[in-house]
């Protein structure tokens, strides 16, 4: 059995009062793509930002392969050194350059955001990062004047710089042009099998998680509906998680494959 990178086990999260996800129990195998899946407002992104600790829990645990339990000492720190995460909007600064957004992936106590010139050796791994996602032509490039598509791949771009054990990314083929949708996924899968990468994606298109992830967690109402391989979410499972009823949904309850 592949070993997790991460472990969370009757994890709850509370938001304005309101209880977005009850009873979170998976594991998120190593070296692997798992793909979050469900209806909007099923708390996918919510999840996303639980294991990477922006968002607290308010019941349950999130166990980190080789550091322990989120809330320990010195666990987060450590967690988000060696995490990267590629959000839906982007949060691209406009005015730098395309290569300059990607060094800020790597700005940290060393090398905080005033301190330039960036050391070559740095510019040299932001611009390899750049070449990695098919972008390095457009390096200079102010990022207000890239596509939604290209844009989308210097965040990708600036998380991969980080060379991160754990990659998380919240629905990031919002911005790209459905025609290229299965070609930047590609590109993701290619990326994170090279880098021995664990990805944990948030998606909302079925026909784009099947072919890429490797494991699918289906959520409906904050609650995991579904949890197994590609091959078993069949019509059914994508029913269930889609267009039943929530009475029936609630009759009919989890099911892992």
């Amino acid at each position: 059995m592949r070993r997790s990178a991460v472990s969370i086990h009757d994890l709850s999260v509370s938001r304005s009062q309101r209880l977005v996800l009850q009873e979170i129990t998976c594991t998120i195998p190593v070296g692997m793509i798992t793909a979050i899946v469900g209806p909007s407002g099923a708390g996918k992104s919510t999840l996303i930002g639980a294991i990477n600790g922006l968002i607290p829990a308010a019941d349950g645990t999130i166990i980190v392969s080789g550091l322990g339990r989120l809330t320990a000492p010195g666990v987060m720190r450590k967690h988000c050194r060696q995490t990267a995460t590629v959000f839906q909007e982007h949060a691209l600064i406009d005015r730098l350059s395309a290569l300059d957004n990607v060094l800020l992936g790597l700005a940290d106590s060393r090398h905080p955001l005033s301190f330039l010139p960036w050391p070559r050796a740095l510019q040299r791994r932001a611009a390899e990062a750049l070449a990695s996602v098919d972008l390095l032509h457009r390096a200079a490039e102010r990022v207000g004047r890239l596509s939604g598509g290209e844009r989308q791949r210097v965040g990708l771009a600036r998380a991969l710089v980080r060379e991160p054990r754990l990659l998380l990314a919240d629905e990031p083929f919002a911005s790209v042009d459905p025609a290229l949708v299965q070609r930047f996924a590609g590109m993701l899968r290619r990326l994170v099998v090279e880098r021995g990468v664990t990805l944990v994606i948030v998606l909302h298109q079925m026909e784009t998680a099947r072919p890429l992830a490797d494991r699918i967690i289906g959520l409906v109402d904050g609650r995991i509906r579904f949890n197994g391989s590609p091959r078993e979410f069949d019509a059914a499972a994508e029913f269930r998680l889609f267009h039943a009823s929530p009475t029936k949904r609630e009759k009919n309850g989890c099911f892992n494959a």
